[in-house]
């Protein structure tokens, strides 16, 4: 069967792929915390705040929300998630990564293939850049399929800018004074958005973790499917035969008792 030919190849793919893709999730999930924590502490400063030397959002304008889908197939609904966020919020801009994503979606103001994300990260951050600088919108968000463990991948709107302030800290947490040399408010926009693609590089990762997991779980139950109707088929094919063989010994039989 051809089917069952592109289904082992895919399936080949995603065995080959996962362990590597989720070992560097992992990895990636610890350096996230991290930087998480120490822009926490830069752009969430007292001080800093009250000089007005960090841009606040303005709550009055509309999300920007990145999308990350996938390119290929066979990776169940991988790509059904985030396109069913799309429709579930279709005001607001987007940045649509992923050749599977909605091609009808409003406001969108980027769009690539997964493939494409390396070579175009540059127009990405310009984007971002402009959002942040402009106050264009009220926050930024981005929607993926979160790797958990190997047994669970869940859909997450993960919000990666404003960064927001963890429930269990307190507030003299933010009231580090910095000594700043040169302009800071190119400082903090650079370092924004290098945390910005950074944060989004990172959250890729987890989402193809979470792909080749799925497309490894869909392609093995297919291929036991395959093999269940190609077994429902030579079953048949065997009693077709016997039906024959005995039809003939009985026909042979006739003729002879004749």
């Amino acid at each position: 069967m051809k089917v069952k030919n592109v289904v082992k190849v895919m399936n080949f793919h995603a065995l080959i792929r996962v362990d590597a893709a989720k070992r560097k999730a992992k990895r990636y999930q610890l350096m996230e915390r991290e930087v998480m924590s120490m822009l926490d502490q830069i752009m969430n400063n007292r001080n800093l705040m009250l000089d007005k030397n960090i841009l606040t959002p303005n709550p009055d304008k509309p999300t920007l929300t990145v999308y990350l889908g996938s390119d290929y197939g066979f990776c169940s609904n991988y790509n059904s998630l985030v396109n069913g966020e799309i429709d579930h919020n279709p005001g607001g801009d987007k940045i649509l990564i992923g050749k599977k994503l909605r091609h009808n979606a409003q406001g969108v103001l980027l769009r690539m293939d997964q493939d494409e994300m390396e070579s175009r990260e540059r127009e990405i951050e310009e984007i971002l850049k402009t959002s942040i600088l402009r106050r264009q919108h009220s926050a930024i968000d981005v929607v993926f399929v979160r790797y958990v463990n190997a047994a669970e991948c869940v859909k997450d709107k993960h919000r990666i800018y404003p960064i927001e302030i963890p429930k269990d800290s307190a507030p003299e947490d933010y009231r580090d004074d910095f000594m700043i040399e040169g302009e800071i408010e190119s400082l903090l926009m650079n370092l924004l958005a290098t945390y910005l693609i950074y944060e989004i590089q990172i959250i890729r990762t987890s989402g193809y973790a979470s792909e080749n997991i799925l497309r490894q779980n869909t392609t093995s139950e297919s291929l036991k499917k395959i093999e269940e109707i190609e077994e429902e088929q030579r079953m048949e094919e065997r009693r077709e035969k016997r039906t024959k063989e005995f039809s003939k010994v009985i026909e042979n039989y006739q003729k002879k008792a004749y």
